[in-house]
């Protein structure tokens, strides 16, 4: 199988990191893999020092004739058998560059939030795509309420895997020493955007409420985003410089997660919640919105706690809880780990990616 993945994210995420792990699994199998992303994006940067081959490609407009000309052309040359897409965006580019090229395309759907039941979606989703990936469970059941035309798509719900080795193995990271904390401080981790979709101003809110009443406590933010300015100026408004740490852009996630006490992860909605699964492999328990998929990775009161989006009250709640409370922390990641090792593996990732593009050749060309 000769396949083609088309992403057009400039930033990394959750999405880039599986979309490598795939694409590497593939090649592993013996299956052709080029990329398209952005130029000078983190996943084009990344795959430069990597085996798989990236084609830099700005998607302009949609339907912009030059740009499906150009992945026309690369269909064509590269005798691609499968395209597979992860935004409308690509969709409507890549997607009608793979129509004229009657090659089928699969839609990897990334982010659990309704798709309007509209004529362009009836049109390209209907025409184009031959099968849709759904990263969990929510994200399926988004779907099939918000565009009910698609009820006559396959989906496969497909988790993302995780490199449970690395996790296991890896040495925790000296934070201590690096932020100047004591045995006595109490690690709260946060790995993502910085921005409204990851819940960090409830976050920052919440903080507040766990610094005044534990003021041992200290979270540590990895990650970047529109809104780090914004948590700057909280932390010198409230004097919580010493109490909320920004880390920035970190390459050694395992090895953060392995140093801190637990992982918060107040999202609004998400796509898969990738940093939850994360933690969960490196043994920690996990603070969790009841959005999206994040009652599919956390199991409420075994493997974390659950809370209410957008309410910084609940959060602060359970956040105190698990400082307050080391054994519980404790068991609960010894349950993550268990729940981790059985289902975010990435070879069932792989198999069953491999499985839905293989079908999607097997089936027949678009239109």
């Amino acid at each position: 199988m000769n396949a083609l993945f088309v992403n057009s994210h400039r930033s990394w995420g959750g999405g880039e990191v599986s979309l490598c792990q795939i694409t590497e699994g593939l090649r592993a199998r013996g299956h052709k893999v080029t990329i398209i992303c952005h130029p000078q994006s983190a996943l084009h940067l990344h795959l430069k020092e990597g085996p798989d081959e990236a084609v830099p490609l700005q998607l302009r407009g949609d339907l912009d004739p030059f740009t499906i000309a150009k992945i026309f052309r690369l269909i064509r040359s590269r005798k691609i058998d499968v395209v597979c897409v992860h935004t409308e965006k690509e969709l409507r580019v890549a997607g009608a560059a793979a129509l004229l090229a009657k090659v089928p395309v699969v839609f990897s759907r990334e982010v659990d939030l309704p798709l309007k039941d509209t004529r362009v979606n009836r049109l390209s989703w209907g025409r184009i795509v031959s099968a849709v990936i759904a990263n969990s469970h929510a994200t399926k059941n988004t779907l099939l309420v918000s565009a009910p035309f698609l009820r006559e798509k396959p989906i496969e719900v497909i988790w993302k895997g995780v490199d449970l080795a690395r996790y296991r193995s890896a040495r925790a990271a000296h934070l201590r020493d690096e932020f100047h904390l004591t045995k006595r401080d109490i690690l709260i981790g946060f790995v993502g955007r910085l921005d409204e979709q990851k819940g960090v101003q409830t976050l920052l809110e919440a903080m507040r409420q766990v610094s005044a009443a534990s003021p041992h406590a200290r979270l540590i933010l990895v990650g970047d985003g529109n809104l780090r300015s914004a948590v700057e100026r909280f932390s010198e408004t409230h004097r919580l410089t010493r109490s909320i740490i920004l880390a920035g852009f970190r390459s050694d996630v395992p090895e953060f997660l392995r140093a801190i006490d637990f992982l918060v992860m107040p999202s609004n909605w998400e796509g898969f919640g990738y940093a939850a699964a994360e933690a969960m492999a490196a043994g920690k328990a996990v603070i969790a919105t009841h959005v999206s998929s994040l009652p599919e990775l956390v199991d409420d009161k075994r493997t974390g706690i659950l809370v209410p989006p957008r309410s910084p009250r609940d959060l602060a709640r359970a956040m105190l809880t698990m400082v307050q409370k080391p054994a519980l922390r404790l068991k609960m990641g010894r349950g993550g780990a268990a729940k981790a090792k059985d289902l975010f593996t990435l070879r069932e990732m792989v198999d069953k990616t491999e499985a839905v593009l293989e079908s999607a050749v097997r089936n027949g060309r678009s239109g």
